[in-house]
């Protein structure tokens, strides 16, 4: 049996990071499973790439020409380039960064607890480095 090393899923929370932050805690229900990391894909929906930063596109799309084109691929949903669409979103004049950070955090968060796990660290380590002691 493969060991499982990747796990997509969609999940309904109000910002990308709450969405983030519920998925370890749903994959630890499951014995034997944790989440160690994120892995943030350059392929997204309108939705997903609003999430990420933090504009609602479809009025952006209406202000600004250029916006670029759906990727190509089968059936109803459209995907994009979420790379094409920070280019885009910088020729506009919006500071938008290819990686969100709100990913950059829960990625970092989550092998941080990954490399914590089973590890013998004092508490006053972990409370001088601003880390909960639980």
């Amino acid at each position: 049996m493969s060991a499982l090393k990747e796990l997509s899923c969609d999940i309904d929370a109000p910002t990308l990071l709450d969405a983030v932050a519920q998925v370890p805690r749903d994959v630890r229900l499951v014995p034997g499973l944790r989440a160690v990391g994120v892995r943030y894909g350059d392929i997204v929906t309108l939705e997903e790439a609003a999430q990420r930063c933090g504009w609602e596109l479809s009025r952006r799309r209406e202000e600004f020409a250029g916006f670029p084109d759906p990727e190509p691929g089968v059936g109803g949903t459209e995907f994009y380039s979420w790379r094409k669409i920070a280019e885009w979103l910088a020729r506009v004049g919006d500071d938008v960064p290819e990686t969100p950070p709100d990913l950059l955090i829960a990625d970092r968060a989550l092998r941080l607890a990954d490399a914590l796990e089973g590890a013998d660290v004092p508490p006053g380590t972990l409370r001088s480095l601003g880390l909960p002691t639980i």
